[in-house]
């Protein structure tokens, strides 16, 4: 019988969740109180539930074998907690204290100050230009740069007291953590491709970091994950800035985006990872990394009347249920919105190769016979090289 999965939430996090299942040919429900999430187009079956206790999770992933919560709302985790503290089963992978930490940037700085992790200068130290976040969520929304003192004065007199940083331009990066005290393991770095609102519109892999960077970046990944005393799974963003490395924020949750990239790759299913951490999944944590990686591309295609161009993964947010198309116009597959490949639609391109190049190529071809489908010209470059990236 297959291993069952209960993803709550079908956003993003629950659609990357849904995919990695799917490429371990695993079974999933996802939970959401939407009608029709992004996600609830590529599971096995989708309930729209409201989570107001936690015998509405008990009654809705009756009989999975785990439930991943794939959410950053504060209510719906506390109640999922409650019921993981209640109910043994099914198991709950998630670490809550972890999030908790990497949720609330203020304290995650403080962790990497503890820890000599080094990360952007905040004030009084930092000077313009300076970018703001807000502290309490993950992603682009809130993000902007403040160019000017009047725009540094309205950060400041928000009241929602942000992370206000120097801004450091350069090539973003990803690593992700998996494990247990005392047993945690790092996996393929890759590299994020920003839009124009700091929203990741492209990852690519292996990225072009040097290996004393990349080993760099693993020591820090690993003694982050050691102080937080993570069980699960984490991935930590740097950016390579003109004055060195710095660590722009962790999530100890699964990602979205990279997971994909890094199978695509490496052939490794961090959701599988996941599972063998929680759950009674055959494998242990310690298997060898398969094979030499291979070239891959992850990226978000808005099809727009005007041109197709790169666009940020909030455009998938707020789509409908998305369905999955193999060997989509000569790449490995593609995630589609309801509009599917016609003008207005949003297209996720997954292609890889025998190595960067050829897996970019692969992309560029498709995108190619997407212009000539639609008779609408491409924007934006094929890329698979280093930009600038977010904070």
């Amino acid at each position: 019988m297959a291993f069952r999965l209960g993803i709550l939430g079908g956003g993003l996090q629950g659609t990357e969740a849904a995919l990695l299942a799917r490429m371990a040919g695993w079974e999933t429900l996802v939970v959401d109180g939407r009608p029709a999430p992004p996600a609830s187009g590529l599971a096995g079956s989708f309930v729209q539930a409201v989570i107001a206790a936690p015998s509405d999770l008990d009654r809705a992933f009756h009989g999975v074998d785990m439930v991943l919560p794939a959410l950053e709302d504060p209510d719906t985790l506390e109640i999922a907690e409650a019921w993981r503290d209640r109910w043994a089963s099914p198991p709950l992978a998630f670490d809550f204290g972890a999030f908790r930490v990497s949720r609330d940037k203020h304290l995650s700085r403080r962790l990497f100050q503890e820890t000599g992790i080094p990360c952007p200068r905040q004030l009084p130290q930092a000077r313009l230009p300076l970018i703001t976040k807000p502290a309490d969520r993950s992603g682009s929304r809130g993000v902007a740069v403040l160019s000017t003192p009047d725009e540094l004065r309205r950060a400041l007199d928000s009241g929602t007291n942000p992370v206000i940083e120097e801004y450091c331009p350069g090539p973003s990066y990803s690593l992700e953590v998996t494990g247990s005290p005392g047993s945690y393991r790092t996996w393929q770095v890759t590299l994020l491709e920003m839009d124009e609102i700091f929203d990741c519109r492209r990852v690519t892999a292996p990225a072009e970091l040097s290996p004393a960077d990349a080993e760099v970046l693993r020591g820090h990944a690993l003694a982050t994950a050691g102080a937080l005393g993570l069980r699960g799974i984490m991935d930590m963003e740097i950016i390579m800035s003109p004055i060195g490395m710095k660590v722009l924020e962790i999530d100890a949750r699964l990602p979205s985006q990279t997971p994909a990239c890094v199978y695509l790759s490496t052939g490794e299913n961090l959701l599988v990872r996941l599972a063998r951490i929680f759950a009674d999944v055959a494998g242990g944590d310690a298997d060898p990394v398969p094979g030499a990686p291979k070239g891959a591309v992850y990226e978000h295609l808005a099809l727009e009347p005007d041109g197709i161009r790169s666009t940020g993964e909030h455009r998938l947010a707020s789509a409908g249920p998305l369905r999955i198309e193999e060997g989509f116009m000569g790449c490995d597959f593609a995630l589609m919105d309801p509009k599917g490949a016609e003008a207005g639609g949003v297209v996720t391109l997954l292609a890889s190769g025998r190595d960067l190049p050829e897996a970019v190529a692969r992309r560029d071809e498709t995108v190619a016979r997407l212009s000539r489908k639609l008779g609408i010209r491409s924007r934006g470059d094929s890329s698979g090289k280093a930009k600038a990236g977010r904070q």
